[in-house]
């Protein structure tokens, strides 16, 4: 059994919880947040049985062996460093931290102290991409040419850290982060060229940035996130022999597979949670004794983050 414990019990650890719950091998144990009352709700909520006000006395159980942290970006870097002196597993939220530089000291603190360390991006870990991978392994839809990824959104409010550049807001950290991770995931880490174009809010943090990758392979992906222009929000994978099309590529069970000259076929599976797969792949590399995930690495985080924060390349 995997005990967990939880920093920050918002809306995002909300849908963790209901992942979790689906796994019999893993279990929430404890939860904390700054004000106590909202980690005793939080924990009333799941039946966890514990709540703390205090980060520290949480980390002091012997008994947890991992921590998730679902807490703003900003204040990410400090909380993995805590966990990680407290000698526990970490799974962090995206986005992850604020340069490619903390990235490689986090991973190097992890690995000195024989413990994984692991950005959250649940999309790359659920049975859609799975599939979708095996399908281009296989040649379904021949070679990849071009990849086409949105998620944009409108958030109700600018009065909110998501607006702020100095504490890692905009569009592209919030969700266009989903996308680009799929691209990468799916072309590799080698970008030989990269373009933006940026609509920014009065805030100075971007509504929307549309990303243009070139990689080694020749592949190029569009890359769109945003979080004051709403899009279609979508994935679509194209090769020279059809195309495979995710509507809402973040959680869906479902796709549409297209191999040119034949009828569009869908393909639909099930499942619950989006988050129980990213739990499910961090607990079997603990179980394995990695420290570092081989979907989520250090290179795949650290990447991830020099393309979001810098301005081209090539």
């Amino acid at each position: 059994m995997l005990n967990i414990g939880i920093i920050g019990c918002g809306k995002i650890a909300q849908r963790f919880m209901k992942g979790a719950l689906e796994l019999s091998h893993v279990k929430v144990i404890a939860c904390a947040a700054r004000e106590l009352d909202r980690a005793v709700q939080f924990a009333e909520k799941f039946s966890i049985e514990k709540a703390y006000g205090s980060y520290e006395e949480m980390l002091g159980r012997d008994d947890l062996d991992a921590v998730y942290i679902a807490t703003p970006p900003f204040m990410h870097e400090d909380q993995i460093r805590l966990c990680l002196n407290h000698d526990k597993h970490v799974i962090c939220e995206k986005p992850f931290v604020q340069n490619k530089e903390t990235v490689h000291a986090l991973f190097k603190l992890a690995k000195e102290k024989g413990l994984i360390l692991m950005e959250a991006n649940k999309t790359i870990f659920t049975p859609t991409w799975d599939a979708i991978r095996k399908m281009i392994q296989e040649s379904v839809i021949g070679d990849v040419r071009y990849l086409e990824g949105s998620y944009t959104y409108r958030f109700p409010t600018t009065n909110h850290w998501v607006f702020d550049p100095k504490r890692m807001g905009g569009g592209m950290m919030d969700v266009g982060v989903y996308p680009l991770t799929v691209a990468l995931s799916l072309a590799g880490l080698n970008v030989t060229e990269m373009k933006k174009m940026v609509m920014l809010n009065e805030q100075g943090s971007d509504d929307l940035t549309h990303m243009l990758l070139r990689f080694d392979k020749g592949i190029v992906a569009s890359v769109k996130g945003g979080i004051g222009v709403e899009t279609d929000n979508h994935f679509t994978i194209y090769g020279d022999l059809g195309k495979i099309r995710v509507p809402r590529f973040s959680k869906n069970p479902y796709y549409f597979l297209e191999v040119y000259g034949r009828e569009e076929e869908t393909i639909k599976l099930e499942f619950a949670s989006e988050f129980k797969f990213e739990i499910e792949h961090f607990a079997q590399c603990i179980q394995d004794g990695l420290t570092e995930s081989p979907w989520m690495s250090e290179a795949m985080s650290s990447k991830i983050i020099e393309l979001i924060t810098t301005e081209a390349i090539g």
